[in-house]
């Protein structure tokens, strides 16, 4: 059974020179969990997966990605046992945006990566808080804590352009040098982001170090 981390409060912050977005989540025992990520990771997964942000479905799926993606295990060595249909590809290696024929490939086998964490780790969503008030209740579910990121998720075509240019080349790159061991991502990189810089993607470490004293604001 997944635990729910419930969405509490979105908010910005700078972290360097990046500006980010901070989803503070309460956990089942209490505890506040982190999700920071940089604001243009939206534009970024719209690239790397090639989802339509136009639509609301489209928008809400790369926010999902984002909010569950700290708690994926790494798909290059998880156990086989654990992968769910779609999850690997014919040969040994399973399917990442590294090495997957194509983007609607790579992002078919993100989704159902996901999918499988939300339904056996965590789930990740805005729901109310436990009240014996129902207008307090029913006020607090009206009101969705994202819909702040969903106004301001500053995606534009000339963006994802560019990125979708620059995560084309790096999979050529990849599938020319692959045979010849040239080309490998970066240690500090997740296979199923080619984002630029790392912090485009969710940084679960950052996140479990940010967990261990929760009361403290991002700097």
């Amino acid at each position: 059974m997944p635990e729910q981390y419930r969405i509490i409060d979105v908010s910005r912050t700078v972290e360097g020179d990046m500006e980010c977005w901070v989803v503070r989540q309460e956990r089942p025992d209490g505890q506040h969990h982190l999700t920071i990520f940089p604001t243009s990771s939206l534009e970024w997964r719209a690239a790397e997966y090639d989802i339509d942000h136009h639509t609301p479905d489209g928008l809400d799926q790369i926010l999902d990605i984002l909010l569950h993606e700290p708690f994926l295990p790494d798909p290059l060595s998880a156990p086989a046992s654990t992968a769910a249909k779609g999850l690997a590809a014919p040969a040994p290696a399973p399917v990442t945006l590294h090495n997957a024929p194509d983007r609607a490939s790579a992002r078919a086998a993100h989704l159902e990566r996901i999918a499988h964490t939300k339904q056996t780790r965590v789930t990740v969503a805005a729901l109310p808080a436990p009240t014996g008030k129902a207008g307090a209740a029913a006020a607090r579910a009206d009101t969705d804590l994202l819909e702040v990121i969903r106004a301001n998720h500053g995606i534009t075509p000339e963006g994802v352009a560019e990125k979708t240019e620059f995560v084309e080349q790096a999979r050529r790159r990849f599938a020319e040098q692959q045979q010849t061991a040239a080309y490998r991502p970066a240690a500090n990189r997740h296979p199923q982001t080619l984002a630029e810089p790392v912090w485009d993607a969710a940084l679960p470490e950052r996140d479990q170090a940010r967990d261990s004293d929760s009361d403290q604001e991002p700097a």
